[in-house]
């Protein structure tokens, strides 16, 4: 039996607004268990998911030479083109797909929107969805969040590939780090329990907003450079941050990220390097599951069914079942137990 899986992150209303471009699957109604598709209630079932962080991410794909050059240098291959048009609009049509898919299976799905959600979450025999906004374009103005929030947004990534107001990025020519209204972003979101994201983020915007919060932070879905010196992984300076500040990284799918060949047993080695040098407590799972645009699955992970094969091989290697739970879920429930106490019972 799997252990219970909370994933960081999976572009779910991504896949649905765009209709499927960059994936080998087609829309299609979340109930059915989809041949080949990422994930979908029966497979959630199957892999024992028990809460999903639901991403927003507003692009809008393009042509542009300057952002196809962008992000397979970033990348390293192609990665398609895609640009910040509209955003805020955008991201009102992708909190709608996630409220239409909740009302369209109440008996399966739950929104996680209160501390009392997240307290009988482990309860319920529903999967939990809660909506994470994937770089925070969307975001006119600081107080835009407060906006957000109360269209049920408890999780904000700072930045996506784009250098915004708020923050550079990984694959910014200039490290300019975290911005003044960065800085009063992260406050605001302490101040209402939204949990911070800092996938895509520059090393000096991560460093810095891991100092300026007072609450703990998640990595959602990255790699141990380390392992593979990617500009989407983490080095040992930020995990030890991270481990400092009492976040989680969510171990990725993503096969650039990864390395050669890249497979369960290829993450199983990320998730190995973090484990054996800053401990089992900062590691949690963030797949990317309907963000692997353009690419082939990792060998062996093609669909969140066969979770379980990432689960044999670190047992493999010598973890045991309590560093597995912890992996699994307990980490980052302790991360979104810790922000949750902000959130309103009603």
């Amino acid at each position: 039996m799997n252990p219970p899986l909370v994933d960081l992150h999976e572009d779910i209303s991504l896949y649905y607004v765009q209709g499927g471009a960059g994936l080998k699957f087609k829309p299609a109604d979340f109930s059915q268990d989809m041949k080949g598709r990422h994930g979908d209630i029966p497979k959630y079932r199957r892999s024992n998911t028990k809460l999903v962080f639901s991403s927003i991410a507003p692009l809008t794909p393009t042509i542009s030479p300057m952002r196809i050059s962008q992000l397979s240098r970033g990348y390293g291959g192609f990665y398609g083109a895609y640009r910040m048009r509209a955003a805020t609009l955008t991201a009102l049509e992708h909190i709608m797909v996630y409220i239409n898919l909740l009302n369209q299976h109440p008996q399966n799905l739950k929104p996680i929107t209160t501390n009392n959600d997240v307290e009988t979450l482990f309860g319920d025999d529903r999967i939990g969805f809660l909506i994470a906004l994937e770089g925070a374009e969307p975001l006119e103005d600081v107080e835009d969040l407060q906006l957000f929030y109360r269209l049920g947004v408890r999780s904000l990534q700072l930045t996506w590939n784009f250098d915004n107001k708020y923050g550079a990025t990984c694959m910014s020519k200039k490290d300019y780090g975290l911005t003044g209204d960065g800085e009063e972003l992260v406050y605001l979101c302490n101040e209402l329990g939204v949990i911070i994201d800092l996938s895509h983020a520059s090393k000096r915007t991560s460093l810095e907003a891991m100092a300026a919060s007072k609450l703990p932070v998640i990595v959602s879905h990255a790699n141990a450079k380390g392992v593979r010196d990617h500009a989407r992984n983490l080095d040992d300076e930020q995990l030890e941050a991270l481990k400092d500040n009492g976040g989680v990284v969510g171990a990725t799918l993503i096969p650039p990220t990864l390395g050669e060949q890249p497979s369960y047993k290829r993450l199983a080695d990320h998730i190995m390097y973090i484990y054996e040098r800053f401990g089992s407590d900062i590691i949690a799972i963030g797949t990317d599951y309907f963000g692997l645009l353009n690419v082939d699955e990792p060998e062996g992970l093609e669909d969140i069914s066969n979770i379980g094969r990432l689960w044999d091989a670190l047992r493999s290697r010598g973890l045991c079942d309590r560093d597995l739970e912890k992996i699994a879920y307990l980490n980052a429930m302790r991360v979104v137990k810790t922000n949750a106490v902000k959130w309103a019972n009603k």
